[in-house]
């Protein structure tokens, strides 16, 4: 018996009565929407549903979501939400999709404050977060997104702190063992210029397949902006542009001595006057470039003999 194909786009019977319709490539299961900028928003049943009537909170709305069908959270311009807890907000149902709309001003934000353990903590596997920008609102933040399941993506977000010693000392930090593989951090923007912050992104577990590439980064990170003392296999970083003020050697992206994986076309440039910007001893390198802030143009590294 023939069956009709399912169209690209396709209907869903809403809460009263009439009919939305969507990408099912994009939208497999539920949508819900989220925007404390929507007079009369409420984190209660019947909510949620469309964007008239959105959720108040984004952890609200994960908490509505199903393990493992593909749930997508669509963020409205103008939201913000503030976390002054650890976990204050806990993705923790697998497989959904956060997307913000909204660009500049309207681009919704996550507020870190209050304390200094105050936290994203993600702890379900294939989790997926666009055009958020995060915001560093209390002194010296321990870990703002602590990565404790595989397959995270962020992409399209933005870090910046809300004012002078407002900041995270780590932004992104994976789990210490193999429990966070492949975490993908793509096409982002970080502005955190705090003498006391470590690292951007944290690489001190043995995750595999991490990818890292096409972020600009700008701040001040003690230790390395990119990278960490784990020994992370098989991974990605590529296509970065990063300014490091921290007089550091290879402040810029540093890796342990026997992470392996691929370190192309990187441009960075940090505060010291060590010959090299990059570390990572065995991984495969390619047009990478680094020098000294204030360089015309950086020499390659590794330097060709």
């Amino acid at each position: 018996m023939a069956t009709t194909p399912k169209h690209p786009l396709f209907d869903r019977n809403a809460q009263y009565g009439w009919y939305d319709y969507g990408a099912y490539e994009m939208h497999p299961a539920n949508i819900w929407f989220v925007g404390s900028c929507v007079v009369g928003c409420s984190n209660s049943a019947g909510y949620g549903m469309n964007p008239d009537s959105p959720f108040a909170t984004l952890d609200y709305a994960v908490g509505q979501c199903t393990n493992s069908t593909g749930d997508v959270i669509y963020v409205l311009p103008g939201h913000v939400e503030v976390l002054t807890a650890a976990g204050g907000l806990d993705l923790d149902v697998i497989g959904i999709s956060i997307r913000g709309i909204g660009e500049g001003i309207y681009q919704p934000r996550v507020e870190l404050g209050t304390i200094d353990t105050v936290d994203v903590d993600v702890d379900a596997a294939s989790i997926t977060v666009e055009n958020i920008n995060f915001v560093a609102n209390v002194a010296n933040i321990v870990a703002a997104i602590d990565v404790n399941a595989t397959d995270f993506t962020l992409r399209r977000c933005r870090f910046t702190e809300a004012g002078a010693n407002l900041n995270a000392l780590i932004w992104i930090q994976d789990a210490a063992a193999a429990g966070s593989d492949r975490i993908t951090v793509e096409d982002c923007a970080i502005i955190d210029n705090n003498a006391a912050n470590t690292h951007f992104i944290n690489f001190a577990g043995t995750g595999t397949q991490h990818v890292f590439r096409r972020n600009t980064l700008s701040g001040d990170w003690g230790t390395v902006a990119i990278g960490g003392a784990g020994v992370v296999t098989d991974c990605l970083c590529a296509d970065n542009y990063v300014y490091n003020i921290a007089v550091i050697a290879e402040a810029g992206i540093h890796f342990a001595d026997t992470a392996t994986g691929l370190l192309i076309n990187n441009r960075c440039s940090t505060g010291n006057a060590s010959a090299t910007q990059m570390g990572a001893t065995a991984m495969v390198k390619c047009e990478n470039y680094g020098g000294l802030i204030g360089d015309a143009n950086g020499p390659l590294e590794p330097i060709i003999t």
